[in-house]
């Protein structure tokens, strides 16, 4: 690659404005009765990082937003299935989704043709959270492999055993995986499965030898040995593993990236419904028990406006064209 995988410092910038908002910051909603029932489509398996966020937002939703709101998982096609699902949905403010960024900003370049438009079809309400991605191994990788120069070498003396999981073809953990596997010259297969938490139990099996996921998703299995995270992907150590280096400290320099998740409704969705839903989530995402639970998942609660989510996806959008481009990663079908 020619450029750096790197991020702007647009979501330090909206966090830094996010906690210095206060809960009273007016969307114009005016008050209004409940929902009957809000439902929050994810389309990842539940027990990944997207359900988690997901299943902690609904307690603070309900019944403030609606009188009932429910996570429906509808895995499948890294994330894709759900997508579609949501534009399909009428927009009366009863359905949003949690994404994570990649399906939107990332995949209009690394699939040949979507069945959605990210910039027309999905209305935008708010972040909401950020985070960055680990590389960890299981049980099956021997304990003396502590870092990235010690996998390569297992790798290439273990080109049959070196695979590495994902949470889905096309995923940015799937990309970060073939970048690496190119940075170290090792036999690293990017195995897709549908979504974190099969991934999961089979590297903790030891029926395949390591990840990549959100950081925050290794944190049980670390403390349990269950798991050894090698590398994360931000511009400084992770605050979850501050004793693992970057994969910039160990020399992989095209493997920076911060990833976040989304809040959006279907297309057409009136400018009152998003607004009061803005603000619901940016109450929710403001109380001390959702950051507490975010952050054991290895996530930062970001609220944001409307406005600045959409400039987000045009943003980078634009910004992975020129880097995957670089790579040569030729499109999936």
């Amino acid at each position: 690659m020619t450029r750096e995988i790197t991020r702007r410092d647009t979501l330090r910038t909206l966090a830094a404005a996010s906690a210095a908002a206060t809960l009273a910051t007016p969307f114009g909603a005016a008050a209004q009765e409940p929902l009957d029932t809000l439902k929050i489509l994810v389309g990842f398996p539940a027990g990944g990082t997207a359900d988690v966020t997901a299943r902690w937002l609904i307690d603070k939703l309900a019944p403030g937003y609606a009188a009932k709101a429910i996570v429906d998982n509808k895995p499948g096609a890294a994330g894709r299935i759900a997508i579609d699902l949501l534009i399909a949905s009428p927009p009366d403010g009863k359905t949003m989704i949690v994404t994570p960024a990649s399906t939107l900003t990332y995949y209009p370049h690394v699939y040949r043709k979507l069945s959605y438009d990210p910039m027309t079809q999905l209305t935008p309400v708010s972040v909401a959270s950020t985070f960055v991605h680990g590389f960890a191994v299981g049980p099956m990788v021997p304990p003396e492999v502590k870092n990235l120069a010690d996998y390569a070498k297992w790798a290439k003396a273990n080109p049959g055993k070196s695979s590495a999981g994902n949470p889905g073809e096309g995923s940015l953990p799937h990309f970060l995986t073939m970048v690496l596997a190119r940075a170290l010259d090792a036999p690293i297969q990017a195995v897709p499965y549908r979504g974190g938490a099969p991934g999961l139990a089979d590297m903790t099996a030891g029926q395949v030898a390591a990840l990549m996921l959100p950081d925050g998703a290794f944190s049980p299995f670390a403390k349990d040995g269950k798991a050894r995270v090698l590398a994360t992907s931000g511009t400084k150590r992770s605050q979850f593993f501050p004793d693992v280096a970057t994969f910039a400290e160990q020399g992989v320099k095209d493997i920076v990236v911060t990833e976040w998740f989304g809040m959006f409704m279907p297309p057409a969705t009136p400018a009152p419904i998003v607004e009061r839903a803005a603000l619901a989530l940016r109450k929710a995402l403001s109380t001390p028990d959702v950051a507490e639970a975010f952050a054991k998942a290895g996530m930062l609660p970001t609220p944001t406006t409307p406005a600045e989510l959409a400039g987000l996806v045009k943003a980078e959008t634009a910004y992975w064209a020129p880097i995957i481009k670089a790579t040569g990663f030729k499109p999936l079908e």
